[in-house]
C-alpha cells in the first residue's frame, strides 16, 4: 500500500501535470478557433498543407484531452482510495511503475 507521503507526492505530480495539460488545451483551442477560418488556398499544394496542419492540430488536441482525462481519473482514484491498485487484478501496482507512469491503472503484465 502507498504511504501518505507517496500519495501526496503523486497528487502533487498529477496536479501539476493537470495544470500543464489545461494550459496546453487552452492554447490548442485558441489555435483551432483561429485556424478554423483558413484563407482560400491559391493552389492544391497549399490546400493540402492546410488540411494536414489542421489534422495534426486535431490529433494533438485529442491526445492532450485523453491525457487530461487520464490524469483526472488518477486524481479521483487518489481521492477514493483506489490509486495504486490494479483495476484488473486488484494487486498493488509497484511504486516504480507509478513513478514512471503516474496514471497507470494495471500491472505491466496484465
Amino acid at each position: 500500500m502507498l504511504t501518505e507521503t507517496e500519495l501526496a507526492e503523486f497528487r502533487e505530480l498529477l496536479s501539476q501535470e493537470r495544470l500543464e495539460l489545461q494550459a496546453r488545451m487552452k492554447t490548442l483551442n485558441r489555435r483551432m478557433a483561429r485556424d478554423d477560418h483558413f484563407v482560400e488556398a491559391e493552389d492544391l499544394g497549399d490546400s493540402a498543407n492546410q488540411v494536414l496542419m489542421k489534422e495534426e492540430m486535431l490529433f494533438e488536441h485529442n491526445q492532450t484531452a485523453e491525457r487530461l482525462r487520464s490524469v483526472d481519473r488518477a486524481l479521483a482514484r487518489i481521492d477514493n482510495g483506489s490509486y495504486g491498485i490494479s483495476s484488473v487484478s486488484g494487486k498493488l501496482i509497484p511504486v516504480e511503475r507509478l513513478r514512471a507512469m503516474p496514471t497507470a491503472t494495471k500491472l505491466v503484465n496484465e
